[in-house]
């Protein structure tokens, strides 16, 4: 079959705008080895090491993108071979040794050697033979809620394969409590040469996938069946995730295409698919290495999807898709199997009958082939200035930055260590997407520093106080426009009313240029005149908006401890409301408290305006479920129940992405109680 270059030309540039160009990949995955180094410190303090994973970490920013985030007990150490203990120190690591024996292909057992000291280890064992092994079913069960006491979110978690899955600020996350080993399995020897074979990946990848060891998670090769349940799962992640940066950005392309059309061709209309994107994520490993003659180019892209859509059918064909590390480890045997392998393959080759143009039933791909079809002199430019301007790179950095958790800490030793490791990462940083995220997260942890260390003052100290609002002040000369706001926020907890009014004039005056970026894009020709001449770190402290983030941990404002606390139990454990909505809400808080009724009606005026009309440009769609919940607190507060009962209703219309439902309802009751009072 012969490709149009054009055609795999206009494709590539569309494709580029869905998935990200060079730069933007780059910086993506740059953002998160930042956030994943400054959490590092918190995890091993809570007794685990950590490392994410998951299609966010391979550089994807889609609908389905997902963090996958491994834990792992630093003191357990996992070995291929009995004489590899020697280099651990007893008691003070725990050493686990894997055996193949009676285990199928890319599973292993764990035997524990010396005694640990983990009681949520020590209830997962058994004895069989008289050795103790770790089975992985129980470890999973011990582990499943381990997340809603220990990790980053007060939330509860279901089972999803070895994972506790969650979802957080509608992001899927799924976290792997497992064992780290830091030697190559010999069950995979032979991948390494396969490698230097096939000259894929380089020798300086290859030595650092094979340096930095393997994973084993909590799953057996047959889930269901009890008798497995000694089997562990060998996991490369770490190596998938190095081979995945170590694509050109056509194969890059080709394997973000494969992952669209699996989820909307392939997959859609089946309730229960059995191809998933890790087999997608196989089939590219395989079709970079063994299938060399292929030039990966963005005028043969294409040609390279097709290459890997038939390989695909021929896995499906055969039953078989070999793991690439492990390739005897057939990871379709328990999936795609009798009638539903059939109905896969007959759907597959009905696509492949249609040959190229299948891609149209795709309504990403297919509106870029469309058009490269219909405007046949139409000669699209690859060069990434050509794809996408100065201003949409910043824009997507920031809205990258935006979607990292901050770096909470629940005492000043965790604190300590997170800024240890800022400052390391600041004196050895080695691109500018290192010292953007340095700028970006060292106010973030200075502010959420004072609030934790004024919420744990048992008697507030003059000294400590000023020492405190000097860091406060600080993350607002370092920080981004939020800054601001929680400085307004931390003025107004402390009952300094008028410099908190003060704060919240300058921020509603700095939240508001149409030059500013909050999760979008706005007018790029006034954006690019103000920040004309300035250094990117420059651009973002003046442009990039982000919303206050309340953690359940912490308390900012008596008013909104309710919905933190149901957020707690039933959500994400950290409220995110939209700056200018919360400076709205500090306007009427503190003119009520002062006793200027004028005033705070009027906040109560702007903020309903404000939801009213709004068109999504101050406040996101998925932020009106707490917008409108603050306007009902405001009414609440000033005796104004009918209106109150309004906005809380309009509150439990939105969408819940705040898990605030029970502290409206709640709210609701008490109304309803003030009004039967009142007739």
């Amino acid at each position: 079959m012969s490709f149009n270059t054009r055609s795999s030309e206009s494709v590539y540039v569309g494709m580029c705008e869905q998935l990200g160009t060079p730069t933007e990949v780059r910086h993506r995955r740059e953002v998160i080895k930042t956030g994943e180094f400054l959490w590092r410190p918190i995890h091993f303090m809570r007794g685990l090491e950590n490392s994410i994973g998951g299609s966010l970490r391979d550089g994807f920013m889609l609908e389905t993108s997902d963090v996958d985030t491994m834990y792992w007990p630093p003191d357990h150490k996992v070995i291929c071979d009995p004489s590899q203990i020697s280099i651990y120190r007893i008691p003070h690591h725990t050493v686990i040794l894997m055996e193949y024996e009676d285990a199928p292909p890319g599973s292993t057992k764990l035997r524990l050697l010396t005694p640990s000291g983990d009681p949520k280890i020590n209830s997962s064992c058994i004895i069989i033979n008289g050795e103790t092994y770790i089975l992985s079913s129980l470890f999973r069960a011990r582990l499943l809620d381990y997340s809603k006491v220990n990790v980053v979110f007060a939330r509860p978690s279901i089972q999803h394969g070895p994972c506790a899955a969650m979802s957080v600020a509608g992001m899927a996350f799924d976290h792997a409590y497992c064992f780290h080993c830091n030697y190559w399995p010999p069950v995979a020897l032979p991948w390494i040469k396969r490698c230097q074979l096939n000259h894929w990946p380089s020798d300086c990848v290859l030595s650092e996938i094979v340096k930095e060891g393997c994973h084993v998670v909590p799953i057996s090769s047959l889930p269901l069946d009890p008798e497995r349940d000694s089997e562990w799962r060998i996991s490369f992640s770490g190596a998938e995730h190095k081979l995945v940066h170590s694509m050109n950005h056509c194969q890059f392309i080709c394997y973000g295409m494969l992952k669209i059309f699996l989820t909307e061709v392939i997959n859609t209309d089946i309730s229960d698919p059995c191809l998933c994107s890790y087999f997608i994520k196989t089939l590219m490993f395989w079709a970079i290495q063994l299938h060399s003659p292929i030039k990966w180019k963005p005028c043969n892209l294409l040609s390279c999807f097709w290459t890997c859509f038939k390989l695909l059918i021929s896995w499906v064909y055969k039953g078989e898709c070999p793991n690439f590390f492990i390739p005897q480890n057939n990871m379709f045997r328990v999936k795609v199997v009798g009638h539903k392998r059939a109905a896969l393959f007959e759907k597959l080759y009905a696509l492949y009958n249609e040959g190229i143009i299948c891609l149209l039933l795709s309504p990403t791909i297919g509106e870029y082939l469309e058009k490269s079809i219909h405007y046949k002199y139409l000669t699209p430019g690859t060069e990434e200035t050509r794809i996408v301007s100065d201003y949409y790179i910043d824009v997507c950095l920031f809205m990258d930055l935006n979607r990292l958790l901050d770096p909470y800490t629940v005492n000043t030793e965790e604190f300590a260590r997170v800024i240890i490791a800022l400052e390391q990462l600041q004196k050895t940083r080695s691109t500018s997407m290192q010292a953007i995220s340095v700028q970006y997260f060292r106010p973030k942890l200075l502010r959420n520093y004072c609030f934790m260390s004024k919420q744990k003052l048992a008697i507030y100290s003059n000294r400590k106080l000023y020492y405190l609002l000097k860091i406060m002040k600080l993350a607002v000369k370092i920080g981004c426009v939020s800054e601001i706001v929680y400085l307004a926020l931390y003025y107004y907890s402390d009952s300094h009313y008028e410099l908190s009014l003060r704060c919240l004039q300058k921020a509603q005056e700095r939240l508001t240029p149409p030059y500013t970026v909050y999760f979008g894009f706005k007018n790029e020709n006034k954006y690019k005149r103000v920040m004309k001449g300035r250094s990117l770190i420059d651009r973002m402290k003046k442009g990039l908006i982000y919303d206050i983030t309340l953690n359940s941990g912490y308390a900012y404002v008596f008013e909104l401890i309710p919905e933190q606390l149901t957020n707690r139990v039933d959500g994400a454990g950290i409220l995110y409301v939209p700056p200018l909505v919360m400076v709205h809400m500090l306007f009427f808080l503190n003119h009520h408290t002062l006793g200027n009724a004028v005033n705070s009606q009027r906040s109560i005026q702007d903020l309903h305006t404000l939801l009213l009309y709004d068109d999504g440009t101050h406040v996101p769609e998925d932020l009106r479920d707490i917008s409108w919940q603050i306007l009902g607190i405001c009414q609440q507060t000033c005796g104004d129940y009918v209106g109150a009962l309004s906005s809380f209703q309009c509150s439990l219309q939105e969408y819940p992405f705040n898990c605030i439902k029970k502290a409206t309802v709640i709210r609701i009751l008490t109304i309803f109680g003030h009004l039967l009072q009142k007739y």
